[in-house]
């Protein structure tokens, strides 16, 4: 199959995003706003013609991985090199706490990707390097063997903006567009097996 569709699908909202914490990989459950941000997502995948499904295993994302395509009835297989970033000791922190424990160039040279910052980490954390090389190899791997031509993956907001920067198509900040239970299309091509170009926001 020479082209294929990767749609990622960032997860409803929960608790701690509505209080603006760090999640990381915590487990942290969909909140009601989250469950009806899922179910906003299920005509799209139908109108998508989604054909398989992949979630990472925390359950903010597998829930809306369950509740979105629940019309396809299909399987979703749990990867679980799919999750959030590992941010270490920050997790469960607002962003008030963070700027309090580290200054406010702590919370910049996290949010910043010059190539001087992808390697900073919260203690017992992950850098945005380590992290972009295994979401690169799980989307790519999936990209390379699935038979299927629409794929779904229901992932995380720094995995979106890992992926954008890993093939070099920006990195927006602005929250609303990574929002939650929004959709981003990216494309594969055999031409070009290493590679995904990214299409942008998908909107109805």
């Amino acid at each position: 199959m020479k082209n294929k569709n990767i749609y990622l699908v960032r997860h409803g909202e929960t608790d701690w995003n509505r209080e603006q914490r760090f999640q990381g990989q915590t487990d942290i459950p969909l909140n009601q706003l989250g469950r009806e941000q899922a179910q906003a997502i299920i005509p799209m995948m139908s109108r998508l013609k989604i054909d398989s499904v992949y979630s990472s295993n925390l359950s903010r994302a597998f829930e809306t991985a369950e509740i979105a395509t629940s019309d396809l009835k299909l399987p979703i297989t749990k990867d679980a090199r799919l999750r959030e970033t590992n941010v270490g000791e920050a997790e469960g922190m607002t962003f008030d706490q963070l700027e309090q424990k580290f200054g406010s160039n702590g919370i910049a040279r996290w949010r910043s990707y010059e190539e001087r910052d992808l390697d900073f980490k919260y203690t017992n954390g992950e850098s945005k390097r380590e992290m972009m090389f295994r979401i690169r190899e799980v989307v790519l791997e999936i990209a390379q063997n699935s038979n299927r031509q629409n794929i779904a993956i229901f992932a995380h907001g720094m995995v979106m903006r890992a992926l954008t920067f890993a093939f070099q198509q920006g990195v927006p900040w602005d929250y609303q567009v990574f929002a939650n239970g929004s959709i981003h299309h990216f494309s594969w091509d055999e031409s070009r097996p290493e590679y995904l170009k990214y299409h942008g926001k998908f909107s109805e």
